[in-house]
């Protein structure tokens, strides 16, 4: 795919194992989408504009020269052919890499390892970029990769987020020749969530729990193809798999990605707290995914010109 000017893939880089697993994901990426790919390092250094200039054996700019360009060096290895920029900023990493969103195909970020804290409130960094990007951002798991699968999914719940998800998957699937696996899921305790309210299933006969389980499995599946539809016959190249699973939402996402090389979820972008504007799926899914996760969130409302 030949690359051009449009807007780069931006890899956030430190140095770490990490990033570096980032770095490996980012530059194949931009190469299957024909995107070139931008590193960038962003530090603050205490007192940096006042640190004298020849302390013994170190120097904040060579170290940040040493840390971009051994990731510009990685890219190439993987992909010589890519369009690669690299740069070091001295200024609040959160700050500028909200800045580098605003001109980003997408951001992506390597997961840390993460406590059993951060198993349930990710990083500050990641949160803060989950919920203010003004791109998809992707996160790549604290682990090393597994063979490529050519299989993406994509969650789909019937809202609006989940359809800017879905209108994200299928370029993404195609650009990588992939197989679609659009998957939606029946909540065990929340038999309401399909059709009209029913009563709880110790009030109803084994054939009646049968029937209502199959009514709300028959809606499960209607919302998952009205969901997918317009996408589907926008690239009816793509192959999709559609999958009705039972569980809780996120758990069940993280089952059915175990054989997948991404999955992207949308982000609701409601709620006045970071984690509530994350959504609990998408926070449990970033930190416990077998595969990279992209989220997708509304596009940010820019001001009106005056």
């Amino acid at each position: 795919m030949a690359q051009n000017g449009r807007t780069p893939v931006v890899v956030a880089v430190n140095g770490s194992p990490a990033s570096e697993r980032a770095v490996d994901w980012a530059a194949g990426e931009a190469r299957r989408r024909g995107l070139r790919l931008r590193i960038v390092y962003a530090f603050s250094w205490p007192l940096y504009h006042s640190m004298p200039r020849d302390l013994p054996g170190f120097d904040v700019d060579e170290f940040a020269l040493r840390i971009v360009g051994s990731a510009r060096r990685r890219a190439l290895e993987l992909e010589p052919d890519l369009t690669v920029e690299a740069v070091h900023i001295t200024s609040d990493p959160v700050t500028v890499l909200l800045l580098e969103s605003q001109k980003a195909h997408m951001l992506v970020l390597g997961a840390h390892h993460r406590t059993a804290v951060d198993a349930v409130i990710p990083g500050s960094t990641d949160l803060e970029m989950l919920v203010s990007a003004s791109c998809p951002v992707v996160v790549v798991p604290d682990r090393p990769p597994g063979t490529a699968t050519g299989r993406l999914l994509v969650g789909v719940d019937g809202s609006e987020t989940a359809r800017l998800a879905v209108e994200w998957a299928f370029p993404a699937a195609d650009a990588r020749g992939a197989v679609l696996r659009a998957v939606t899921v029946r909540e065990d305790h929340a038999w309401w969530r399909f059709g009209a309210l029913g009563e709880p299933s110790w009030t109803r006969t084994e054939e009646e729990q049968e029937a209502e389980e199959a009514k709300a499995q028959a809606a499960a599946r209607r919302l998952l193809s009205d969901a997918i539809a317009d996408e589907r016959a926008r690239w009816p190249q793509v192959r999709v798999e559609e999958v009705v699973a039972t569980g809780h939402p996120a758990q069940a996402l993280c089952v059915a990605a175990q054989d997948c090389d991404l999955m992207v979820v949308g982000s609701h972008g409601r709620g006045g707290f970071a984690g509530m504007l994350l959504g609990s799926v998408s926070r449990h899914v970033i930190s416990h995914s077998p595969c990279p996760v992209a989220v997708v969130r509304p596009p940010r409302r820019r001001p009106a010109q005056e």
